[in-house]
């Protein structure tokens, strides 16, 4: 098992705001995104939690091997694209 490292805060604006922490993609992601999110393994975490800010700094910094992200293509679509209001629909 594996976490996404993230970050949040709570935002004057928003309210409790966060995002994900990437790092370059690896050989067997970059076909597809020049970027991938920092996997952390359960013996990492409390390292990402309560380590300095050059520890954290150095989880972004690595590329993980080809092997450990494996990947399978597919030809569906993740989301369906949204029709215009009062478009009628195809059957």
């Amino acid at each position: 098992m594996f976490a996404w490292a993230g970050l949040w805060r709570i935002s004057d604006e928003w309210g409790p705001v966060y995002s994900g922490v990437m790092t370059d993609a690896n050989e067997a992601i970059q076909p597809v995104h020049n970027r991938m999110p920092v996997l952390l393994h359960p013996d990492e975490y409390e390292q990402w939690l309560h380590g300095s800010f050059e520890e954290a700094l150095a989880f972004q910094k690595r590329t993980f091997p080809p092997e450990l992200v494996t990947m399978e293509r597919t030809s569906e679509l993740w989301a369906k694209k949204k029709s215009a209001p009062g478009a009628p629909l195809l059957l």
